[in-house]
């Protein structure tokens, strides 16, 4: 007869390192947005917000936010017996994280994300804006019982793509506006990590003199939807596809 192990599990254990390192509460985060380049202003008159006040008035009014997730991309490999699961990429959530705000009385939020859409596109010509403009970091922090950070990530390269509704009700006596925007972002990471962001070529345009007067040959081709290197027939040198 086989025998039979104990669990791991000691509930004095638990409880004691749950009265010495406690738990996370969902209530105790902070967000900070950093102010994108497009809505700095160098010269603030008197009685007017810089646009860091409007910056850290979005972290005093921050009602609900969330820690995005990250996923890998896998897909099925085989080559011999069943097959199995092999990662090609990760995806960061990037298409959008929900965030919403208390609404100050002179609606001065509400205006500082609109400027802020309307800097990523014109809303005259509908042009959009480079992206260094209107691309920011957003910090978003777990605090303890003493407002010490204990844990911060960043969202990289963050910009507001939705305002939605805001409800008008005169039934509504005792209730106060309040602001969802949905942020896209490239991705995200633990600012207590130092990482190195690998530079990618988007162009890959050597010297291409020397075989000029030679006969076609193989060349690479940039796969950017991809990032997966290829071979083409014709021409000289190295092909590009844009």
């Amino acid at each position: 007869m086989a025998q039979t192990e104990k669990s791991q599990f000691k509930l004095d254990s638990f409880l004691s390192s749950v009265r010495t390192r406690g738990l996370a509460r969902v209530n105790r985060f902070e967000v900070f947005i950093t102010p994108p380049r497009a809505l700095l202003r160098p010269n603030v008159q008197e009685g007017e917000r810089s646009s860091r006040e409007e910056a850290e008035l979005s972290s005093l009014l921050c009602e609900l936010s969330n820690y995005p997730p990250i996923n890998l991309s896998v897909k099925p490999f085989k080559i011999f017996g069943p097959s199995y699961q092999r990662p090609i990429t990760s995806e960061y959530g990037g298409d959008g994280i929900s965030m919403t705000f208390h609404v100050d009385n002179d609606m001065l939020l509400k205006r500082f994300f609109e400027d802020w859409i309307e800097n990523v596109v014109n809303n005259d010509d509908f042009t959009v804006n480079y992206q260094d403009d209107y691309a920011t970091e957003i910090f978003i922090r777990q605090l303890n019982e003493e407002d010490t950070v204990t844990y911060e990530i960043k969202l990289i390269d963050a910009f507001p793509r939705s305002i939605t509704l805001m409800e008008l009700n005169q039934s509504a006596q005792n209730q106060t506006h309040r602001l969802n925007i949905i942020f896209a972002y490239r991705y995200w990471m633990r600012t207590d990590k130092v990482q190195e962001i690998p530079v990618i070529p988007l162009r890959i345009v050597p010297d291409v003199t020397p075989f000029l007067d030679l006969p076609a040959r193989r060349g690479v081709s940039w796969n950017l939807d991809n990032n997966l290197g290829g071979q083409i027939e014709g021409g000289s040198g190295f092909a590009v596809s844009a």
